[in-house]
């Protein structure tokens, strides 16, 4: 089973749902009204919405984590969703996306995260992630 963020967890095979990619919590951020929005919307929702422990390592890598409050907001916007930890059937897929479709490792670790959880992925980087042909993708504003 999934587990909420913040809370180890191991991934289960009958999940889907959403998977957000970094892209769309660092738009949040930053304060980008339609991100914002988008966001708030799937809280509401009943979906099953993830992400990968990949995106929470990029947004606690920015330096705006030096401070204190940055750092606990990008935690507190991770919260509602399930974390995808990065275990072994990820990190031999995303092994195997990542030279077949020459995307960046952790790109190959989001999508393959989406892949083994049958979900669609929710991302503003149609280029990269459009390379992969079994990666159900939509771009959210």
């Amino acid at each position: 089973m999934l587990k909420e963020s913040g809370k180890n967890g191991e991934n289960g095979n009958n999940e889907s749902g959403l998977l957000l990619d970094s892209d769309i919590f660092i738009d949040v951020l930053r304060g980008f009204r339609p991100a914002r929005d988008f966001v708030q919307n799937l809280i509401k929702s009943e979906q099953n919405v993830f992400f990968s422990a990949i995106t929470e390592t990029e947004l606690l890598a920015g330096s705006e984590c030096d401070d204190a409050k940055k750092k606990d907001n990008a935690l507190h916007l991770l919260f509602p969703f399930k974390k995808i930890i990065v275990e072994n059937r990820i990190a031999q897929m995303a092994g195997d996306i990542r030279r077949t479709y020459s995307l960046q490792v952790p790109d190959a670790i989001i999508a393959a995260s989406a892949l083994l959880t049958q979900s669609t992925l929710i991302s503003r980087n149609a280029k990269d992630f459009g390379k992969v042909k079994e990666l159900k993708m939509m771009q959210p504003y």
